[in-house]
This record gives C-alpha cells, structure tokens and sequence, in this order.
C-alpha cells in the first residue's frame, strides 16, 4: 500500500509517495524532478510547527507542506515513520541515483 501527498502550486509539482520500502519525492521546479529514496538513506525527518514535513538524505533536504486536517497526509507521515523504524530490508524498492 502506498500514501502520497501532494502539494502543487501554480508553478511548481510537487508530491511524495510512501511505499513500504521507501519514498518517491517529485519536485518539477527549476532543476527538480522525481527521486526516490530507501528508508535507509533517510537520516532525518521534521514536521515544523507550520505543517511542513522535511527529510534529509545526505546533505540534502526534501521538504513540503502537508495539510493535517487531510487523513491521507496524516497516513502518509505515519507510514513513513513506521518504515524508518523497520529493519533493514533487501531488495523490493529500485532505488535510482541522480545522473551526472
């Protein structure tokens, strides 16, 4: 099963997908685009007072406003932090790594 959160603007698409084995975060902004990430690339999460919910992977930060009164984005950052506090899995997601 997975959860997406979307946030789009008039400028910008953007939207991350939680599946069990990892997240999809999409940005089409500038130089953006879609990343997908295992939860054990993922060193941090934040959700700041003001309902943006941020991850870093390296010394990258993914962030984007979530809507807490919307069940599927509640879902979205709870099935998020279960899959950061599983085990490391093998195998399952393909992980794809930015392209020079």
């Amino acid at each position: 099963m997975s959860y997406t959160i979307k946030a789009n603007t008039f400028a910008t698409k953007r939207y991350l997908e939680v599946h069990s084995a990892g997240v999809v975060f999409c940005e089409t902004a500038a130089l953006g685009g879609k990343r997908t990430f295992s939860y054990q690339q993922i060193d941090c999460v934040l959700l700041s007072p003001a309902s943006v919910l941020s991850f870093q992977v390296g010394s990258e930060v993914f962030s984007l406003p979530i809507n807490q009164g919307k069940m599927e984005h509640r879902q979205a950052v709870e099935a998020m932090l279960q899959g950061l506090q599983r085990p490391a899995q093998t195998g399952g997601f393909p992980v794809q790594y930015p392209t020079a």
